[in-house]
């Protein structure tokens, strides 16, 4: 039914009539109208060519249009027209959509609205079925610009929170485009707080999306703007505010907040599946990874983001290879000192040796005294260099070995690389040939039972100990978990 007021109104290019203002910026307005030929409501997007407007702004409109001219989906609002307008005090260009009956998730925030784990698995189902639409179109559409207000629930209920519509298409980019013209400068695209790092130098991918994704849902789900949450670095942390919600998703939200995109998931469709199965990720009666048939890539996109926090070790995939790489412990560690102390204790040790020999040999008299000097300081000095060479070798040892743990589908290979020399294995046995890999609950050590190993030495026990190699308990234990979910995998048949 159409009201008084809004039959008096002037008609917009001969159809619309405004109601009211839903939302306004400088150089655009979100206006709520009503379309006299179609008899329904609408939203229509005021690009005002009177306010101050950069030539990126006109281009971004028009892109705009263009985009939605071409997306078909039922949570994305329907375009219905565009034209350019002078009249009844309006100068510039309309963009006219369907209009949703609800209310944003910045309102549903505002309202301190709680929303329980099961409406934040809902939306963000249903929002990464959007993503999952429109990044797969040819050429790639980006949003750029998910937030809590870019998003409108139709409807809410005791039980799931409606359906959600994707709106504001104001920053969307076709992958191959690129916003600057010319010499025009670069701007910073997206919203502070929902914006990941790669947005500040104006690129943005598909994994863009995700990382918005994940700081709106933390929004939802801690009620708290994702810059008022505690950083380090660049990373969120979330895990206390969000002490109501189930590991798993903690863990998944991780995933999609990684500030750096290669570690976040590589597609929306994968976000899906990782959501699926997040409740499979964790076993918590023995706190190990389960990842089940998930790919290579997946798991170590994941077990990424399970990595405590400043470590150093490192994750790398390769023809069908997982590999785990323990960096060198440095110069900064105890154990360089203690090296170090030992070399230069061999080193000076050495020196007062010859000094002494230098001064008490003139003063002897005798075959027999001589003979005795020479030999007991033959024998001090070769302590002494002995000593000393093998303090230099664990200070090499401390600056240049890495340890290298490489997981193939059904093998183990697990030695100490040094540069310029063949890798030295402790560790090459099949997956069948291992009885049990073994770390205590708060121990530091990594046991290694097996029934058949195929390096020179040929141990059938071997121990990781993290004080040795100057890793912390959550990295000793994360190196285990990793172990547990390989050792747990079933290896593809050929």
């Amino acid at each position: 039914m159409v009201s008084t007021s809004t039959l008096q109104q002037p008609r917009l290019h001969n159809r619309y009539s405004i109601q009211q203002t839903l939302g306004a910026r400088l150089g655009r307005r979100t206006l709520l109208g009503y379309d006299h030929s179609r008899n329904c409501q609408v939203v229509i997007k005021y690009l005002c060519f009177d306010d101050p407007l950069q030539p990126s702004d006109t281009k971004r409109f028009h892109e705009e249009i263009t985009v939605l001219k071409i997306l078909d989906h039922p949570a994305i609002p329907t375009y219905l027209d565009s034209f350019e307008i002078n009249e009844h005090g309006y100068v510039g260009l309309m963009l006219v959509q369907a209009y949703i009956d609800g209310q944003s998730l910045y309102a549903v925030i505002n309202e301190q609205k709680t929303l329980a784990e099961p409406e934040i698995r809902d939306l963000a189902r249903q929002i990464l079925d959007i993503l999952d639409y429109l990044h797969n179109q040819r050429p790639t559409i980006i949003h750029r610009d998910i937030k809590p207000s870019s998003l409108v629930l139709s409807q809410t209920s005791n039980t799931t929170p409606g359906k959600v519509y994707l709106v504001d298409f104001g920053l969307v980019q076709r992958a191959g485009t690129t916003e600057g013209i010319g010499e025009e400068p670069i701007l910073i695209s997206g919203t502070p707080g929902y914006r990941p790092p790669e947005q500040l130098g104006d690129r943005a991918v598909p994994a863009t999306d995700l990382y918005s994704l994940g700081a709106t849902l933390v929004h939802l789900a801690t009620g708290q703007h994702p810059n008022q949450l505690p950083q380090r670095g660049l990373r969120i942390l979330f895990g206390q505010e969000l002490g109501h919600m189930s590991r798993s998703l903690k863990a998944w939200l991780r995933w999609l907040t990684q500030p750096k995109q290669h570690k976040r998931p590589l597609s929306a469709q994968a976000a899906i599946q990782g959501l699926a199965q997040a409740d499979k990720i964790f076993v918590p009666s023995h706190n190990h990874l389960s990842l089940g048939n998930l790919s290579q890539r997946f798991q170590r996109a994941f077990l990424e983001t399970m990595a405590p926090a400043d470590t150093q070790l490192k994750i790398f995939e390769y023809s069908q290879t997982l590999e785990v790489v323990l960096p060198p412990q440095g110069w900064k560690t105890k154990p360089f000192c203690l090296a170090f102390l030992q070399t230069m204790t061999g080193v000076v040790g050495t020196w007062l040796i010859f000094q002494s020999f230098r001064y008490f040999w003139p003063q002897l008299i005798g075959f027999w005294q001589h003979l005795l000097a020479i030999v007991v300081s033959w024998g001090w000095t070769h302590l002494s260099l002995r000593f000393g060479y093998q303090g230099f070798k664990r200070t090499l040892t401390t600056l240049f070995q890495q340890v290298s743990i490489q997981l193939l589908p059904d093998i183990i290979l697990l030695g100490y690389r040094v540069p310029c020399r063949p890798v030295d294995y402790q560790i090459n046995t099949y997956k069948q040939d291992i009885e049990d890999i073994d770390l205590q609950p708060g121990g530091s050590t990594i046991t290694f039972h097996l029934r058949n190993n195929r390096t020179v030495m040929g141990k059938l026990e071997y121990v990781l100990p993290a004080l040795d190699l100057g890793l912390t308990p959550s990295e000793i234990s994360w190196i285990n978990n990793i172990l547990q979910l390989w050792l747990k995998h079933k290896a593809p048949s050929v």
